[in-house]
């Protein structure tokens, strides 16, 4: 009974996590201080779904999603690789979000298979500062192995979930993602002034 204490001291040093990782902090106090290391992981996978399926979700999480990436961007000097079985994405609105055309480079594959292929070889490559990826499906060995690539070469991979259905929530799926994140468009609060 003696030993209890240092036993429990003993227990709290071992597990306390080491963060020997690089991170990609928002920025914003309130949500840094809950994610470990002050940020997202920078060699890790992450996913965001839409909550609803309605355009300004939509639009909020991919909106999301360049942001980050457009920090690393910033951060490394290097491009960043979107890759998407369809083209619509707009650049202005990228733009906003810090993610320049000129930044981006654009990989439309044939299916959700050679998406996955394509995003595992360009990290192994090492040659863009994130990867944002659209996939309505993704097996959970494939998470598991973007997850391992993605720390091997501290590279963040972004994966936006697409809805397979309206009554499918891509969260519901197993995942090896590091985060997971269900993003929604908030109302604009109203202006203290008269607006014209």
């Amino acid at each position: 009974l003696d030993s209890f204490p240092a036993s429990l001291a003993h227990l709290r040093a071992i597990a306390t996590p080491i963060r020997d990782y690089r991170t990609i902090p928002f920025e914003i106090p309130a949500l840094d201080s809950r994610l470990a290391g002050g940020g997202l992981r920078a060699g890790a996978l992450h996913e965001a779904v839409a909550r609803t399926c309605s355009l300004a979700d939509d639009a909020a999480a991919t909106l999301f999603l360049a942001g980050i990436a457009a920090r690393e961007a910033q951060r490394s000097g290097g491009p960043v690789l979107w890759v998407a079985c369809r083209s619509d994405l707009y650049a202005p609105g990228l733009a906003q979000a810090g993610l320049t055309s000129a930044d981006v480079i654009h990989a439309q594959p044939r299916d959700d298979e050679t998406l996955l292929a394509v995003v595992e070889d360009a990290v192994r490559d090492g040659t863009p500062s994130a990867v944002v990826a659209e996939v309505a499906k993704v097996p959970m060995v494939a998470t598991r192995r973007l997850q391992l690539v993605a720390a091997d070469a501290d590279i963040p991979v972004l994966l936006l979930r697409r809805r397979r259905r309206r009554d499918q929530a891509p969260l519901a799926e197993p995942s090896a993602a590091w985060t997971r994140w269900c993003i929604a468009s908030a109302p604009s609060e109203r202006l203290a002034v008269a607006g014209g």
